[in-house]
């Protein structure tokens, strides 16, 4: 009997070579805050099919652990959220290596065996090239690990925050346009902007001054507010079953006080009814949702402010600017809860 792909895998590097959804490798391979990584196309494709039912939809569940990730870019805008997801450099390269000698020595023509591999170069290198490597000063801080490790390599190490234009890593903080920009950025960019400050003074500032807590104080209430709605919401759902029932039996009570002759409109009458009943709690249903996902964001935005001691600077600055642009979007954003109104209707037969 033949086994399926996902049987004949490797069980000790499943996750590592080969993506979650599609079970094959890795192609742009992008990764999530809880560090899971699928394929560019797999996660697109996953996150629209999530949210399609969803007004105004501010993040997804992760496939694999199911951990809420808040929309990296505008809310209610999912088709644009994969490109802003990070991809992960270093799993690409990985993957992309087909041999086991050193790269160093490759572009010299000469094939020595890999002994480590540099996370910063993304590159396989042998004893001799290893050593060379601690000893230039522009990568003597760069960290090796032996090749036999390769496979465990941490996607965490690839979370820094990078200027959007040059990819460079982002040192300065534009207060005029709230944007995070790297030393050509201010050169260029913003070099008439009137603000641009240090990134770590920016985030000390946030923390002195109380700025964070004021607004996770903001998110905390609003996510009160979120549990109150979603569980008049339940209430709503509980009323309409209920209503539901007690209107079914009233059908059914009149169906059997009337002739023969009237069945039939009676009959029509119940389908009427579940179907009216269907389209409410759908509606209500979709209604739940979008309330637990804000609840979701609202919860997940606390715990990012909140654990602000071994958050760097770079992310704090960045996870506050985020915060803040995307919880005004979500307060500003209608949360109407559907309308119910159901009744009864009584038919006139002939005598």
């Amino acid at each position: 009997m033949a086994s399926s792909k996902a049987e004949t895998l490797d069980p000790a590097k499943e996750i590592k070579n080969v993506c979650p959804i599609c079970f094959e490798p890795f192609k742009t391979p992008r990764y999530l805050p809880c560090f899971h990584t699928f394929c560019h196309n797999c996660l697109s494709s996953y996150i629209l099919s999530t949210c399609k039912s969803k007004e105004n939809p501010v993040g997804f569940p992760c496939p694999l652990c199911r951990q809420f990730v808040p929309a990296p870019s505008s809310i209610g805008e999912p088709e644009k959220w994969t490109e802003l997801i990070p991809v992960s450099t270093i799993t690409q390269a990985m993957f992309e290596k087909k041999d086991k000698f050193c790269d160093a020595c490759r572009r010299a023509d000469e094939e020595e065996v890999a002994t480590d591999w540099c996370k910063s170069c993304l590159e396989s290198l042998c004893l001799s090239c290893a050593k060379c490597h601690k000893r230039s000063a522009a990568s003597q801080n760069h960290e090796l690990i032996p090749v036999s490790d390769k496979d465990t390599v941490p996607v965490a190490i690839e979370r820094r925050v990078l200027c959007i234009d040059h990819n460079a890593p982002a040192k300065f903080l534009c207060v005029d346009h709230e944007e995070l920009c790297c030393a050509e950025c201010v050169c260029t960019k913003h070099r008439k902007c009137y603000q641009v400050d240090e990134i770590e003074k920016t985030a000390e500032n946030l923390i002195q001054s109380g700025t964070l807590k004021k607004l996770a104080q903001e998110i905390l209430k609003h996510s009160e507010v979120l549990i109150q709605t979603k569980t008049e919401g339940e209430t709503t759902m509980k009323h309409i079953d209920e209503t539901s029932d007690k209107i079914s039996q009233e059908s059914t009570d009149l169906r059997d006080k009337l002739v023969r002759h009237k069945n039939d409109l009676i009959e029509t009458h119940i389908d009427d009814l579940a179907k009216k009943v269907k389209g409410i709690k759908e509606k209500l249903a979709k209604f739940d949702d979008t309330v637990t996902d804000r609840q979701l964001l609202m919860t997940q935005f606390s715990q990012i402010l909140t654990d602000t001691e071994k958050t760097p600077p770079p992310i704090l600055v960045q996870n506050y600017l985020k915060i803040k642009k995307q919880f005004k979007q979500v307060t500003g954003l209608c949360l109407n809860q559907p309308s119910v109104h159901i009744q009864i209707r009584r038919h006139k037969g002939r005598s």
